[in-house]
This record gives C-alpha cells, sequence and structure tokens, in this order.
C-alpha cells in the first residue's frame, strides 16, 4: 500500500495527463482516463456515465478551444484503490487572460493501468449569462 504522498504524486501525474489530453489529445485517449462506469458532472449539463460522457467533456473541453485548461491540485487523500482530489480550474487565452475560474472534486479509482477518474465534479466561479 501507497503512502499518503505517493498517492498525491500519482493522482498529480494522471493530472498532468488529463490535462494535456483535455488540451491537445484524442478524444479516445482522455475517455480512457475514466473508468468504464464513471460518473461526469459538467455545470449545465445532466450527469453523463461511463466513457461515453468523458468523450462528451472533452468535447466540451475542445469547444472552448483557443482557450487551454489549467488545474491546480489543492489537496489528495485516499488508501487502498481510492483517493479523492480537490483542485481549482482556468480557462487560460493564448494572451493570457483568465476567462473562467472554478473548482473540482475528483474521486480517483487505482485499476490494473493505474489511477483513473472515477466521479467528476466541477463548477464554475464565474457566473453564468443565463443566472
Amino acid at each position: 500500500m501507497n503512502n499518503g504522498s505517493t498517492v498525491r504524486q500519482e493522482i498529480e501525474a494522471a493530472v498532468q495527463r488529463f490535462v494535456m489530453l483535455a488540451n491537445a489529445g484524442s478524444l479516445e485517449a482522455f475517455a480512457d482516463l475514466y473508468t468504464e462506469d464513471a460518473l461526469v458532472m459538467m455545470p449545465g449539463m445532466a450527469a453523463a456515465s461511463g466513457r461515453h460522457g468523458a468523450v462528451v467533456f472533452g468535447e466540451r473541453i475542445r469547444s472552448r478551444r483557443p482557450a487551454r485548461l489549467v488545474l491546480v491540485t489543492q489537496e489528495v487523500e485516499g488508501s487502498g484503490d481510492c483517493a479523492w482530489e480537490r483542485g481549482t480550474s482556468e480557462w487560460v487565452q493564448p494572451d493570457g487572460q483568465v476567462t473562467d475560474r472554478g473548482k473540482y472534486i475528483v474521486i480517483w479509482k487505482r485499476t490494473e493501468s493505474g489511477w483513473k477518474l472515477h466521479r467528476d465534479i466541477m463548477n464554475s466561479d464565474v457566473r453564468s449569462a443565463r443566472g
């Protein structure tokens, strides 16, 4: 069993891969970051499940280009094959302007192929034009 700092390092490495694939990778590789029975809860949309939910999320990220997603892990705790992460997000334009800020919580599961996102919920700190 890994100690807490090792779990954090492993999760942070998985987050770096997530950001890389979200900003420039294939949707298939992005979806593979999630468990088969994942649940993705995005602002303004019904929860989406499984790898299909991850693809929907990946497509939503791509719709925000040329902005890029930046994630910062704030906390990680876990033991055994389960961990949770809390962090912040920003959408940054090519000129450096931040167009959105938010926060997220992920429940991670350790699988044979490494840590995967199992429950992913995020929201924006910026009030939408609708609300």
